[in-house]
């Protein structure tokens, strides 16, 4: 009996720790970041996995609506933190000109052919943080609109995956942060707010 309940709690310890994120922090990850003066924001990568009623074509634009609310819930976590002196002293560029800089070096979130050093260089900051949402559903109004749908016709229950990182441009990536949930998020800023609340216990830039 001892032998199989000792297997048994073997495997819930191993289901709770594969459910956690998955971090990456590089050695020199501490030493970078503290000489960085100024970071951006890029818009991030979103793919909507939708119902199969639904139009690629249109869960397409959803997930382009979902882009630059994404970004925006991003910048005013971290603008939040910043103003409460949780956020070591970096500036954050405000993504409208994140977003106008890029646009006039030809960088479009549907071709997306700059490296992270690249956008670094084109936008003149230290480092750039970069993020993909993976979703079942759209998570603003404005995807919610493109789809032609209501939230509540969704359903509550959302399954989304996220993954963050920041990346120096001549140190490469310093950090990784990789989440799996499955819960009521009802909209980009709730999803957006646990992301960032749980990345921010192990971010370089947080102070916890």
């Amino acid at each position: 009996m001892k032998p199989l309940f000792t297997l048994f709690a073997f495997a819930a310890l191993f289901t709770f720790m594969s459910c956690g994120p998955k971090v990456y922090t590089a050695p020199n990850a501490a030493s970078a970041t503290a000489a960085h003066s100024v970071i951006a924001i890029i818009p991030p990568v979103v793919n909507i996995k939708g119902r199969k009623k639904d139009d690629p074509e249109a869960l397409k634009a959803a997930a382009e609506a979902d882009v630059y609310t994404f970004q925006q819930e991003m910048y005013s976590w971290m603008l939040r933190r910043k103003q409460q002196g949780k956020i070591r002293g970096v500036e954050i560029m405000d993504p409208e000109t994140v977003n106008a800089k890029l646009e006039r070096a030809g960088y479009s979130t549907s071709s997306r052919i700059f490296t992270p050093k690249e956008l670094a260089t084109t936008l003149g900051v230290d480092a750039v943080i970069t993020s993909k949402f993976n979703t079942s559903k759209p998570m603003s109004e404005g995807a919610a609109v493109a789809l032609g749908v209501l939230f509540g016709a969704w359903g509550s229950t959302n399954e989304t995956s996220a993954s963050l990182s920041i990346h120096d441009p001549e140190e490469g990536m310093l950090w990784n942060y990789d989440w799996v949930a499955s819960g009521t998020f009802t909209s980009s800023e709730a999803l957006v707010n646990g992301l960032m609340r749980n990345a921010s216990r192990r971010m370089p830039y947080v102070i916890n």
